[in-house]
């Protein structure tokens, strides 16, 4: 999202911002890209199990070469928005996985690569993590006869999904709530950070407001609802409560400027957090949200 240059202009019409916030999100949520699952046959079912479970869609999470990969494999593997490799290994990385892995990682798409053993594969976990475009975190160990690692295994796939996880939470609802959870973070973060390090009053607010537009119309694509600017009146309550526990960062600032920063950047963080719970309650049980708690946190803030 483009919102630098909000940073000079607080008054900027927030109608031009909710326009802006749908078009990305609505265009990310158009290219519909699939989770390429593909390894050994058995433990890549399990995998397809996990994403499917909950009546995912089958063209959203699809098997691909359940066989050794090749260096060729690349150009098709592109097409996915995320690629997992499922393998059965040893302690160490045998010799065909590791080729395996290299070829998954030509692909230069997001990669998860689960690794299933008799005991759990602690050094093939760290030669994996070696292989080009493999974060150590999106490597996951599942030990063979237990229970299978699909929350650890649907959270990496979140995590790596990037823009293109609404589109998959849609399609996929067993990899929904880590969709959602992992957009809320990164825009807590995000919305945190900006309100602790802009020291100019009010010049924050179009900036933090945009990325709250951006996260509730994110979540509402990974319920797979209508992204429009009429939706967003539906939303207005879900902001205000928000935008108050804002005006009460202002006001400790008053008392306490030197900490006041910081304390306007945990409550512009936990307002963004909260804000985004009360998005995802609203699409998740299709009921007005219930900002009443958001503002019961601002209240304790002003009595505070």
């Amino acid at each position: 999202m483009k919102i630098g240059g909000l940073m000079g202009k607080p008054a900027v019409a927030t109608a031009q911002v909710a326009l802006g916030a749908v078009r990305e999100v609505r265009e990310d949520a158009s290219v519909r890209r699939p989770v390429y699952v593909c390894g050994r046959t058995d433990p890549a079912q399990r995998v397809l199990h996990a994403l499917l479970a909950g009546g995912g869609d089958p063209d959203a999470a699809q098997a691909f070469a359940l066989r050794r990969l090749r260096d060729d494999d690349a150009r098709a593997l592109r097409k996915a928005a995320v690629v997992v490799y499922a393998a059965e290994v040893s302690e160490t990385l045998d010799t065909d996985t590791r080729s395996d892995l290299d070829a998954a990682g030509l692909s230069r798409r997001p990669l998860v690569a689960l690794l299933e053993g008799i005991d759990v594969p602690g050094a093939a976990l760290i030669e994996a993590a070696r292989t080009r475009g493999l974060a150590p975190d999106a490597v996951i160990p599942a030990k063979r006869g237990t229970s299978f690692p699909a929350d650890e295994l649907l959270r990496a796939v979140a995590d790596q999904a990037g823009s293109a996880g609404p589109q998959l939470a849609a399609r996929l609802p067993a990899l929904r709530p880590h969709v959602v959870e992992r957009l809320i973070a990164v825009a807590s973060r995000r919305n945190g950070v900006v309100a602790a390090t802009v020291f100019v009053p009010g010049a924050d607010m179009a900036v933090l407001t945009a990325v709250e537009l951006r996260l509730v119309l994110q979540i509402a694509a990974c319920h797979g609802q209508e992204l429009s600017a009429d939706r967003l009146l539906e939303l207005a309550g879900v902001f205000g409560a928000g935008l108050g526990l804002r005006t009460v960062a202002r006001e400790l600032l008053d008392v306490v400027p030197v900490a006041g920063w910081v304390v306007k950047g945990a409550v512009a963080y936990s307002g963004t957090r909260a804000i985004g719970r009360a998005a995802a309650e609203y699409f998740e049980h299709g009921a007005a949200a219930d900002v009443s708690r958001l503002r019961s946190r601002a209240a304790s803030f002003r009595s505070a």
